[in-house]
């Protein structure tokens, strides 16, 4: 069973898929349902937002849309909700006007696009830090230790999965050296010449304006070369 969220002043619409209640396996016949939220903008792209980042709140604004006709779950919902109306499979929620009252005129489709950007993008700084933080560790223990540089190997594979998801080719191009360090720690040597050759012809493109990168591109492969000198 599925709720489909949408709100008629935004191009923006959410869909909220979790089981049916009844335990029921044929999923694609159950009624899709269609919530209609009649807010602001500001208020609207917010709960989207929140509604994809946290399972837990979408599992609980799911359950309480859906049962909806239940006077503990509709309860809950007038907290927010001033209005609650089903007509013809459509669910409308109105938020009370206090809600609304710092609403502006600004072109209301563009906000609504651009906060949903705004949001994703500060998520994105955020869990970069940390992966950074976290992989800078395991990458001074990974040389002296494989488990850390299989660790730090992971680490810089969801930084990968990031920046290619924001479309930061900087964040891109470090993410791939950090995975090359994390193989040559683990002695794969082809994987991190292919690495390097490849991501120093991308740093020469007029995206990269990070100065570092060259500088640490050219360090992993002197230090690759010394490596494998060393093992010979």
């Amino acid at each position: 069973m599925s709720i489909l969220i949408s709100h008629k002043d935004s191009p923006i619409h959410f869909s909220l898929n979790r089981p049916s209640f009844n335990g029921d396996d044929n999923e694609e016949n159950l009624p899709v349902i269609h919530c209609q939220i009649s807010s602001n903008l500001y208020f609207y792209t917010v709960l989207l937002s929140e509604l994809s980042s946290s399972s837990n709140f979408a599992n609980i604004f799911y359950y309480l849309v859906s049962q909806f006709n239940n006077k503990s779950y509709r309860k809950r919902l007038k907290y927010i909700f001033s209005s609650i109306n089903h007509r013809q499979n459509i669910i409308y929620l109105q938020v009370y006007p206090k809600i609304n009252q710092f609403d502006e005129w600004i072109n209301r489709y563009w906000a609504s696009i651009q906060l949903s950007v705004l949001v994703k993008r500060v998520r994105y700084e955020s869990s970069w830090a940390w992966l950074s933080t976290l992989g800078g560790g395991h990458s001074c223990l990974g040389e002296i230790s494989a488990e850390h540089a299989k660790e730090a190997e992971a680490i810089s594979k969801n930084q990968i999965r990031l920046s290619s998801e924001i479309g930061d080719p900087n964040a891109l191009v470090k993410s791939y050296l950090f995975l090359s360090l994390s193989y040559l720690q683990q002695k794969r040597y082809d994987e991190v010449r292919t690495i390097l050759r490849f991501q120093y012809r991308r740093i020469q493109q007029k995206d990269i304006t990070e100065d570092r990168l060259p500088v640490m591109c050219i360090a992993l492969w002197k230090k690759m070369k010394y490596a494998i000198k060393l093992n010979q």
